[in-house]
């Protein structure tokens, strides 16, 4: 089957995506084209996804049409087009129901996603701090900030970003690291600080259950789909605003910065049974 994928290189979560898609299908025995979404015209294909991106003058070259939308980044223009795809998977809850709520609950179907398994069992683990916000504004990095700033006596913290960031003392921040360093920091980090604001996924915070960190995270969907008290920490939001179609939803630097004291007061015990839950929800 000819399967066109389409969205934007970004070298973030939309690269991810398309590069653990293409690879799913191919080994499914697909043949699988990378296209620009904002090509005027591509190679006709038996199917084409949209993935996060929308671009209605490609539809007259597909067979079958699947959206695959982070609703964050969903743009109020492109509803009206919504009725002319002829499925929409919905990585979350939350998608899933504004899909409903707009009338294409029945052609959406909940799919979940998928993530790359980043553990390295040959790396040490250490009581310390890893928040990755790369190139996005809504991963709650200035409240990460805030909370090792009031909080000097928190674990070691190191932040990976694109953006320059003003960070605190005791607080390191890598720009443009490899793939592998950067695996090779999400493993040998415990506490995976991911208290974002909205996600389509939450790469990051799946990657941080894969290599069996402790993952602090928002309470809400789809982040809170992925973490649960049993092997992670979920924090209740003081506010919340709309960004996209989707809740941006807000939580404290003391919240963070409490549950990240108390993650580092485990015993042994209690830390290996939460990452052992954590990576094995992953594999689930």
């Amino acid at each position: 089957m000819k399967i066109n994928l389409i969205s934007r290189d970004n070298g973030a979560g939309l690269s991810t995506d398309m590069h653990l898609l293409g690879d799913m299908f191919r080994a499914e025995g697909h043949d699988v084209e990378f296209v620009d979404w904002r090509s005027k015209h591509m190679r006709r294909c038996e199917v084409g996804i949209f993935l996060e991106l929308l671009n209605p003058r490609l539809l007259i070259s597909m067979e079958r049409s699947v959206g695959v939308f982070n609703m964050e980044w969903f743009m109020g223009s492109w509803v009206r087009h919504l009725h002319r795809l002829g499925q929409l998977w919905a990585k979350g809850s939350e998608a899933y129901e504004i899909f409903d709520k707009l009338g294409h609950g029945k052609k959406t179907t909940l799919t979940g996603f998928l993530s790359r398994d980043a553990y390295d069992a040959s790396i040490p683990r250490k009581m310390q701090a890893f928040h990755l916000k790369g190139h996005s504004d809504l991963k709650g990095t200035e409240h990460v900030l805030e909370a090792w700033r009031n909080n000097p006596d928190l674990p070691r913290l190191t932040i990976v970003s694109n953006d320059p960031v003003d960070a605190p003392a005791g607080v390191e921040v890598l720009h443009d690291i490899s793939n592998r360093d950067l695996f090779r920091l999400m493993n040998e980090s415990l506490i995976h600080v991911c208290p974002s604001r909205s996600e389509g996924w939450g790469h990051y915070i799946t990657e941080g259950l894969s290599v069996g960190g402790i993952v602090i995270t928002t309470d809400a969907s789809p982040m809170n789909e992925q973490v649960r008290e049993e092997w992670g920490v979920l924090l209740k939001p003081d506010s919340s605003s709309m960004h996209g179609l989707a809740a941006a939803s807000d939580v404290s630097p003391e919240g963070i910065a409490s549950a990240a004291r108390w993650i580092a007061g485990l015993d042994q015990d209690a830390i290996e049974e939460r990452s052992r839950l954590a990576r094995r929800h992953v594999l689930d």
